[in-house]
């Protein structure tokens, strides 16, 4: 090999070749001679004759740079050059180890790996030495091989779903014959085992291999990324992100959950946010309870991996829920009973067990649920107390019991340290013959609260409460309250647990709540709260003689595959780890018979290569003199293939030049004539592509910045969009994204504008937004945050919003307005939040004043259509769809029916912007038909 900088040649001695370059620069000046000069009389005669086959009198310049050229190409080519040769290899003669990480953590940059590989095996080859190419996911020893069948061998290499398998590498080291060895790792140490440090297996085999010889590390430019298992904390979904450590960055989670149809979908996008050097990030999905009880998976949005992909335990399914009902002697258990409505409310989200509260204690559930319980024993106080303090929910009703039991023990003096407030001795007797009260209805619920996004339905109205003593932080415990302030639902911390109080009977005796279906959204969002239970890995002692079929397993790149009857069971003790491992691919377990012909269990065991408490730990550092290079550096590249076919392309060209210089060449000409008119006719086509647009009604986005929210704009706008055609005579085209700065707005009946938390438009941008506005357009506002248009988080963006647009005054939309029977007939406008106003232009007196007369008015252009409607359902989830048509995002608990209503006000929103007050102008149609007919 000859080595010139950066360039190596292979084969140097054909370079010799070059050296008749100059001799054939002669002959080709020389061939064809120059024809001889003769006098002849009769050339005149010849005068006017057209000789189509000419040959040239000499060869042009150029056409001789071409020859040589090309031949110098063929020379070099098969000289064997090679761009940035390696020099991992030193000058010995023996085999070369090679090693490659086949873990879970090389799945991210794996084609890089293989392409180091296929570059070190390379060299070993053109040294003429054998390889020891030793994948690190079997224990299997290498032999040694030639250079061309270790590709092979490396060509059929995949990643594992597991770690790479570094232990048997240092069992055998001793026996290996090799002098020197290149290690691609993946930079993460994984041969931590009990008592002993993060790296140091690594570490001891480096010194090994460098003991033998010289030694070449190859890593990745970027450690992969892990994710733990998810868990609820507070009611949300919380997974942790690992990482080695390194600059400030932020990494994407996805969510995805199992539809009633067996099919996934994604349900969530949440960040995790990376300080510099922090090794550990969470990241909170903040989803509706019946979402995050289908959970099945969470993924990395880049660089997945079966580490950086995680299978949904127990802990998110349905929580083990105690429930203690009062049973008097003579009580008749019916439909009407407190059991009954708890019984019911509570199936969606527990798994229930009926019994007394000794007995419950026993084995003590996630969550407890009494119905009217009086006074408690010193004993039982004493352990619900502990068990709350370690994460229990405990979940109280009111009722006789418990006000007979305020009055008796606790009075003014003492309270119940299982009660979230104090009580007042007592009832609150709302309507009834004696009483000149009426019942209440439903206020706010606590913004902060759980219940925040859960809708107040009319009909719920309270007769009998037991109330609560004035104190400072009695706000801040008050989770629901009646319309006149007083609490409905109260809570407190306690340890790591909550205590919930319903100032209210379970049954329908003091309210009409058991009634509603409100009462079971509540009590889900309560139940979110519970920390659930851990599908953990039962003893070995109970595992022994099992057999688990794997149903769902992961691949190496984090993909689920649908494995079931079609891989062998898994003996019970294999799982004795907790977690999984070489043989166990991460994913779930179902549990089969033990082959002595017993039924199939109910077991299901849920395997993922990383635990809540877990860290990823870094290579340790090489020894002295050990060469360390990163993936997707400079590697060796052959410049011989790309040499010959340029040789060819240029003997292609010869052959051109000289047809051409012969004059056997027709068609040149219009052939540069087509390539200039195709030249100068691309840009009007893509002119008349661009005003063709403007031809059919286009549903427009407001570009927000922010790409996760901008896509699923334009997810929602092409659903709208198909289900307008599907529906109506409207057939919108494909939606556009618009920038208010510098996109002309006008051709838009419509823009969907969703707001994007702590973030404000430009000033210039409010203006644009506001001329949009002024000359007919209509802007459809969503704050996305399941609260009224102007609550929440965002009260003051909209509050800046509305002044910069110069908003005129705003009304909730009530049930005569126009948008709720352009199209269908709706009385509510869910998106993936149900509840909530819909806000639009408020309705003006006689005088032509609209109520809020220091507002300014528009002129009216848009033939009495609000210009400006404001909500908060997130109607784009709603409405969102793939390019091939499925919904991106489940919503609610009642799925395709609060799909269907939202797709229903968004048919109808359109309609109002294309149609105007035509629907208004409806009721007038008797007067117009009586006066024609007269």
């Amino acid at each position: 090999m000859l080595s010139l900088g950066p360039i190596a040649f292979l084969n140097p001695w054909i370079l010799a070749g070059l050296v008749a370059l100059p001799i054939l620069w002669w002959l080709l000046r020389a061939i064809p001679p120059s024809p001889k000069i003769e006098a002849f009389p009769g050339v005149p005669l010849l005068l006017g004759l057209e000789d189509k086959e000419r040959q040239a009198d000499k060869t042009p310049w150029w056409l001789i740079l071409l020859r040589a050229l090309m031949v110098a190409a063929i020379l070099i080519g098969f000289a064997g050059p090679v761009l940035n040769p390696s020099a991992r290899l030193g000058t010995g003669t023996g085999p070369v180890l090679v090693l490659m990480d086949q873990g879970w953590a090389s799945a991210p940059d794996w084609q890089a790996r293989k392409a180091a590989a296929r570059a070190a095996i390379d060299e070993v080859g053109e040294a003429g030495r054998q390889v020891l190419f030793w994948p690190l996911a079997s224990g299997e020893p290498p032999v040694p091989v030639g250079a061309p069948v270790a590709k092979s061998m490396l060509e059929a290499t995949d990643p594992a779903p597991w770690p790479p398998q570094r232990a048997p590498l240092g069992d055998a080291l001793e026996s290996l014959v090799f002098s020197e060895s290149v290690w691609l790792h993946d930079g993460l140490a994984h041969g931590k085992e009990a008592g002993a440090e993060a790296g140091e297996e690594e570490g001891d085999l480096m010194s090994a291999l460098s003991d033998r010889g010289p030694l070449t590390l190859v890593g990745p430019a970027r450690t992969a990324h892990a994710l733990t298992p998810p868990r609820l904390d507070e009611g949300r979904m919380v997974a942790d992100v690992l990482r080695t450590g390194g600059d400030e960055e932020t990494r994407l989670v996805l969510a995805y959950a199992r539809t009633e149809d067996g099919a996934e979908r994604r349900v969530g996008v949440a960040p995790a946010s990376f300080g510099p050097g922090d090794q550990t990030s969470a990241v909170v999905f903040d989803l509706p309870p019946e979402l995050i009880a289908n959970v099945s998976r969470l993924v990395l949005a880049d660089g997945a991996s079966a580490g950086g992909a995680v299978m949904a335990d127990g802990s998110l399914s349905r929580v083990p829920t105690g429930l203690v009902a009062p049973v008097a002697e003579d009580a008749i258990v019916s439909l009407t009973s407190a059991t009954h409505y708890l019984r019911e409310a509570l199936e969606p989200w527990a798994i229930l067990r009926e019994a007394s509260l000794g007995e419950l204690m026993g084995v003590p559930p996630a969550a407890l649920v009494l119905a009217d319980h009086g006074a408690f024993t010193e004993e039982d106080q004493a352990r619900l107390g502990e068990w709350v303090d370690e994460g229990g929910i405990l979940i109280r009703f009111a009722g006789p019991r418990l006000a007979a039991a305020i009055g008796d023990r606790f009075g003014q003096q003492e309270a119940d340290p299982l009660l979230p407030v104090k009580l007042r001795r007592g009832g609150r007797v709302l309507g009834g013959a004696l009483a000149w009260s009426k019942p209440r209805t439903l206020g706010p619920f606590n913004p902060e609260g759980p219940f925040r996004h859960l809708a107040i339905p009319d009909e719920v109205d309270v007769r009998t409460q037991v109330l609560a003593e004035p104190a400072p932080d009695l706000s801040e415990k008050v989770w629901a309250q009646l319309d006149d302030g007083t609490p409905l639902v109260t809570a407190r911390p306690s340890g790591k647990g909550w205590i919930v109080l319903f100032h209210v009977s379970a049954d329908a005796e003091w309210s009409s709540l058991p009634l509603s279906g409100l009462f079971v959204d509540m009590l889900g969002r309560i139940m979110a709260l519970a920390p659930g239970t851990i599908s953990a890995t039962p003893p070995l002692e109970e595992l022994a003689g099992t057999l688990w079929r794997p149903d769902i397993l992961l691949d190496a790149s984090g993909r689920p595959l649908d494995v079931a009857g079609t891989v062998e069971p898994v003996l019970g003790e294999a799982f004795a780890a907790g977690r999984a491992g070489p043989g166990i691919a991460p994913g779930v377990y179902l549990r089969v018979d033990d082959g002595a012909g017993g039924a199939q269990g109910s077991g299901r065991l849920v395997m993922n290569l990383h635990q809540t408490d877990d860290q990823l730990a870094p290579m340790p550092e090489p020894p002295i003199g050990t060469i360390v290079e990163t993936l997707g550096g400079a590697e060796a590249q052959r410049l011989g293939p790309w040499l010959l076919a340029a040789a060819i392309l240029m003997a292609m060209a010869d052959l051109v030049a000289t047809l051409w210089l012969s004059g056997r060449l027709f068609g040149a000409r219009q052939v540069a004539a087509a390539v200039l008119a195709v030249i100068l006719i691309a840009p009007e086509s893509h002119a008349e592509d661009a005003v063709s647009a403007t031809a059919e009604t286009t549903l427009g986005y407001v570009l927000t910045g922010n790409s996760r929210v901008d896509a699923i704009s334009q997810q929602a706008m092409r659903g709208l969009g198909i289900a307008l055609s599907t529906r109506t005579s409207v057939e919108p085209g494909p939606p556009v994204g618009v920038d208010p700065v510098t996109d002309e707005m006008d051709i838009y009946p419509m823009l969907y504008w969703p707001l994007v938390a702590g973030t404000v438009p430009e000033p210039e941008a409010l203006e644009k937004l506001a001329a949009y506005i002024a000359n007919g357009g209509m802007l459809l506002i969503d704050t996305q945050n399941g609260n009224s248009g102007f609550g929440g988080a965002s009260a003051v963006d909209m509050r800046q919003i509305a002044r910069g647009l110069n908003l005129p005054a705003l009304a909730p939309v009530d049930g005569d307005h126009v948008l709720t029977r352009s199209f269908y007939l709706l009385d509510r406008f869910p998106g993936r939040w149900r509840g909530g106003s819909v806000w639009a232009e408020a309705p003006k007196t006689e005088d032509g004043i609209a109520r809020d007369p220091s507002i300014p008015q528009f002129d009216r252009v848009d033939d009495n259509v609000s210009p400006v409607v404001v909500g908060s359902a997130d109607w784009a989830s709603a409405w969102a769809v793939d390019e091939d048509g499925y919904f991106v995002y489940p919503i609610g608990r009642t799925g395709d029916r609060q799909r269907e209503m939202a797709y229903r006000f968004g048919i109808n929103l359109v309609l109002y912007a294309l149609t105007g007050n035509y629907k208004s102008d409806l009721v007038h149609a008797p007067a117009v038909l009586e006066r024609l007919g007269q």
